[in-house]
């Protein structure tokens, strides 16, 4: 297996890390009567910090190497991830997960982060690159699609979703440049551990917060593991295949959540949850979608870009 092949599966597997987490903090909201703020900022501390302790010398060391113009940039990224983060999950709040995500990641964020890579990065998607992309697009759309997501309203949660997307589109081409020179996993861990900071004085100014029992707290750590391993691996792709490539491919997680909502419903029939209203429309999506993955997983002459991923520029991970 060739590298492109090898980190398309990594981002792949990135999304559905996230389906998995997406349906966690569903039923901890939902059976824990969890605080959405300290969930949407709680776990990013937790992965943050797992991360950093995984490689504490290359933490420090990356810690050192940043210096001033590095811990602006790292500032201005945390203080963006958090702002989207927020506006995320409020919108999820007001317009419901599926019609957020045809909005923000299924649809717009993978649009801003095309055009900013094609400005900034200097990426370009090859010509079977964006009919995947759009097959990826389109699948996503008939999955989540139902009679409440095709509405044309634009109210301040729609507004939210696209600001949302743009924010994060932001953030992915930022990461994208300091993944060239710094340790993919301090970094991924620097990411989460400030901007869930941020959200937590954030809310705390605005008093948003309210702690949970000891389950609660617990609860909360556990779920901590999975933007640790989420997002590491979704980093892990962006100087490999690029922002662009990525994010068509991360668009993927919204199909991936109806997928592990079923497995859930099959291991436990009696769960609170969600599924798409026409399941045999969101099939015939899930079928476009990943026949569009296959079309990116083709050969191509795409020079991959060496040094940085996996193995960050200090030569390990």
């Amino acid at each position: 297996m060739d590298v492109r092949r090898a980190y398309i599966g990594v981002v792949l597997a990135s999304a559905l890390v996230v389906a998995f987490e997406s349906v966690a903090i569903e039923g901890a909201l939902r059976t824990a009567d969890l605080n959405i703020f300290l969930v949407s900022s709680m776990p990013s501390i937790i992965g943050g910090a797992i991360l950093l302790g995984l490689f504490p010398k290359s933490s420090i060391e990356c810690v050192r190497r940043l210096g001033a113009r590095g811990w602006g940039s790292m500032t201005v990224l945390c203080c963006i991830v958090a702002a989207g983060v927020f506006m995320w999950f409020d919108s999820v709040g007001r317009i419901g997960a599926s019609k957020e995500a045809i909005l923000g990641g299924g649809s717009s964020e993978v649009l801003f982060v095309v055009m900013l890579s094609a400005i900034f990065l200097g990426e370009r998607l090859q010509r079977w690159e964006i009919l995947g992309g759009f097959m990826i697009i389109i699948g996503v759309f008939l999955v989540l699609a139902n009679a409440d997501t095709l509405s044309f309203t634009l109210g301040l949660g729609e507004m939210e979703a696209l600001s949302s997307s743009f924010l994060l589109a932001v953030s992915i081409v930022m990461i994208t440049v300091l993944l060239k020179s710094y340790n993919l996993t301090a970094i991924s861990g620097l990411e989460l551990l400030i901007s869930g900071l941020f959200l937590i004085v954030f809310g705390s100014v605005l008093g948003l917060i309210k702690w949970p029992d000891t389950n609660g707290l617990l609860l909360l750590v556990a779920l901590g593991a999975f933007p640790a391993v989420g997002l590491l691996t979704y980093n892990a792709g962006l100087p490999k295949i690029g922002a662009s490539l990525t994010s068509v491919l991360f668009a993927l997680n919204g199909i991936l959540t109806v997928g592990v909502q079923l497995l859930v419903l099959l291991l436990f029939p009696d769960a609170d949850i969600k599924l798409p209203e026409i399941l045999g429309l969101a099939l015939l999506g899930g079928v476009i979608a990943f026949a569009g993955v296959y079309l990116l997983n083709r050969e191509s002459g795409v020079n991959v870009t060496k040094g940085t991923g996996l193995r960050g520029a200090e030569g390990e991970i």
